[in-house]
């Protein structure tokens, strides 16, 4: 037989106060970013998770695609049930720093 209350202690993870900022850091900078890109304010924008989630998954898709590593802690649910936090996202190929050096012109003269 299980224990219930062995398994409520180890399925229950937290955040640190850190990891939180970093956290708090990511979706206020998203949000002013998605501000930006509308060129709107936040009367005419309201906060929504909804959207600061999808813009901030994008980024970090792209960060990760492109060979970077990321700080973005996220409370990840195995299988089995138990939950652990990942601090950083790996990412899915080694950088490409020589594209980088690469002098691109700016979005409008494009």
């Amino acid at each position: 037989m299980i224990d219930k209350n062995s398994c409520d202690e180890r399925e229950r993870v937290e955040f640190t106060e850190r990891q939180i900022e970093q956290i708090d850091a990511i979706d206020n900078a998203v949000y002013e970013t998605i501000l930006t890109f509308l060129d709107k304010t936040e009367d005419e924008f309201p906060w929504d998770m909804y959207y600061i989630g999808e813009v901030a998954g994008a980024i970090e898709d792209t960060l990760l695609a492109m060979g970077e590593r990321v700080h973005r802690p996220a409370i990840l649910t195995e299988p089995d049930g138990t939950s652990r936090i990942e601090e950083y996202m790996e990412p899915t190929k080694p950088p490409d720093r020589a594209n980088h050096e690469k002098k691109e012109k700016p979005a409008h003269e494009r």
